[in-house]
């Protein structure tokens, strides 16, 4: 391996965790560089602050399909490394870019505390995503000290696992855009213009089915408000004198009307999710496309057109998902006078879950827009 090859890794956790371990986390970091530099010759650079300059420019070159450099993804997995949203975001991005690359081996998520169903089946996308890859079990070794001679071999059996990945992607042809089978036979010297515009136009025609989707949400939104906006207040000016059996009666009937809606946002969010995941490839691609060569599409408002009904998609879900976040707020207040309410309020979290890791996406997908507009060669802005 050249210097010029040298690997790099996102080394993904959350503060507080480290914090809980007194630093192990990011003493593990350190431990896994130092070893494998000691076991190869060469070093590995792992990025830590998400919030530093060096963090952000080598992730978008990494996520935008700008940079071949070999750079692994290591999430320190634990229960709340699961629920922040920056992580989760972090992860999808990661793995979506790892499987256009053919690199799926460079997402190798250490599970460093116990997390419950930890499935490939799992509902959860990112639990479904981890489980899915071979993780390093960290859960019990993180118990053990760090001098230990069962803590020193199993840094050093990661630091190994990194440096035969890294070889072996290293051997490996690069792939980003496989050609079909059906597509060998193109002449070589055919327009490839007219691609990146027929699959502009495949993603724009699915423009009406996310916005159908986003609508359905608003729908479900507003039906979920209603019976809450009965019941809510019925609850909270019943008094203290008002038996218990009262006011857990006017909590099962919430719960009654609610558990039928939030199953239906349940599913609405899937759908939003799983239209933003299949679409991120083809998206990605055209970005990629129109950032290495901003004349590929011939003409400013076919880029300015696509660029604008992404915008408007991203804007309609972040409203649709602001209003579900303060619903969702407002169940809260109530759901500690009975366990009834609990469930459509699971319901309703794990919802906004989904349609968060969605948004994400959408989000992504308009900073890279955005940088093709400031770009000094790149199509101008059309408003």
């Amino acid at each position: 391996m050249t210097t010029s090859e040298q690997p790099a890794g996102f080394w993904s956790y959350v503060h507080a965790d480290n914090e809980a371990e007194h630093g192990r986390i990011l003493r593990l970091c350190n431990l896994i560089e130092a070893e494998y530099s000691l076991i190869t010759g060469n070093e590995i650079h792992m990025f830590v602050d998400r919030d530093d300059i060096s963090w952000g420019a080598r992730w978008r070159d990494t996520i935008d399909d700008a940079l071949a450099a070999t750079t692994f993804f290591i999430p320190i997995v634990t229960a709340r490394y699961i629920q922040r949203p920056e992580c989760r975001h972090e992860l999808i991005q990661f793995s979506k870019h790892a499987e256009r690359r053919g690199v799926k081996e460079l997402l190798l998520p250490i599970l460093y505390s116990g997390v419950p169903r930890l499935e490939e089946d799992a509902e959860d996308e990112v639990k479904a995503i981890i489980s899915s890859t071979q993780y390093e079990n960290w859960t019990t070794l993180r118990l053990e000290e760090e001098q230990s001679a069962q803590y020193r071999s199993a840094v050093n059996k990661l630091a190994l696992r990194l440096a035969e990945i890294a070889e072996m992607i290293a051997d490996r042809p690069e792939v980003l855009d496989p050609v079909p089978a059906e597509n060998t036979n193109v002449d070589e010297f055919a327009d490839v213009s007219p691609g990146i515009l027929d699959s502009m136009a495949e993603i724009e025609v699915l423009f009406p089915s996310w916005t159908k989707t986003i609508e359905t949400l608003s729908s479900d939104i507003e039906a979920l408000s209603e019976p809450f906006n009965r019941y809510a207040p019925k609850m909270q000016t019943v008094g203290r004198s008002a038996s218990a059996s009262v006011k857990l009666a006017l909590a099962r009937k919430l719960a009654g009307e609610l558990n039928p809606i939030a199953d239906r946002i349940v599913e609405t969010s899937t759908i939003y999710t799983e239209q933003a995941l299949q679409m991120d490839n083809g998206i990605s691609k055209i970005l990629l496309s129109i950032a290495e060569d901003p004349s590929s599409t011939n003409d400013d408002r076919d880029f300015a057109a696509f660029a604008t009904g992404i915008r408007s998609l991203r804007d309609s879900g972040a409203q649709a998902i602001a209003s579900l976040q303060r619903m969702n707020e407002e169940v809260k207040r109530v759901a500690s006078m009975s366990r009834d309410l609990r469930k459509p309020l699971g319901k309703i979290a794990r919802a906004l879950q989904r349609f968060m890791d969605g948004q994400g996406l959408f989000d992504e997908w308009v900073r890279r827009i955005e940088e093709i507009e400031n770009a000094e060669v790149a199509p101008r802005r059309i408003n």
